[in-house]
């Protein structure tokens, strides 16, 4: 798959009823689109990258998902289930400002 195509372009569309009775043809056919759109899933799941940009990465894992990536100091990392990711986190008070960072 090259970099123009996307998978969404790839992955077949699924049969519509021309009534409503399902027939075996279309049960048939349903299943061959369905592993179709399997094959072309596996396919680009486990893909080479040569070259990798990240621009404007978040500094820090708070409120992001399982699997987007931030940097910290500079290295990236990846939200995994089960760690707790904080973002800055900052207070006024008629004192002065305060800044806590928790990670």
């Amino acid at each position: 798959m090259s970099h123009s195509t996307s998978i969404a372009n790839t992955i077949p569309r699924l049969p519509r009823l021309d009534d409503m009775e399902v027939t075996q043809q279309y049960v048939d056919q349903l299943v061959s689109a369905l592993e179709d759109a399997i094959d072309v899933l596996n396919s680009t799941r486990h893909r080479s990258i040569t070259e990798l940009n990240l621009t404007n990465t978040q500094e820090h894992g708070g409120k992001l998902r399982n699997g987007d990536v931030f940097s910290e100091n500079g290295i990236l990392k990846i939200v995994r289930a089960g760690e707790i990711y904080v973002g800055p986190n900052t207070g006024a008070t008629v004192l002065g400002a305060v800044t806590v960072v928790t990670t």
